[in-house]
């Protein structure tokens, strides 16, 4: 499931799908970018946003 589609359920329900309640997800993506934005840049980009990134890894633990 993509970042997008989790905006339009309810702050409970996005925990319980998550796993984390959703400021703490926002403080996690906001962690993420600073440590994005100070790697280099090379290669290719990414295809998935850091949002989805981070869902991904939650769901696989």
């Amino acid at each position: 499931m993509r970042y997008q589609n989790l905006n339009r359920f309810s702050d409970s329900e996005f925990k319980r799908l998550v796993g984390v309640p959703r400021p703490v997800f926002t403080e996690m993506v906001e962690v993420l970018e600073k440590a994005e934005s100070l790697k280099k840049k090379s290669g290719r980009p990414h295809t998935l946003a850091i949002e989805d990134q981070l869902l991904l890894t939650l769901n696989y633990l």
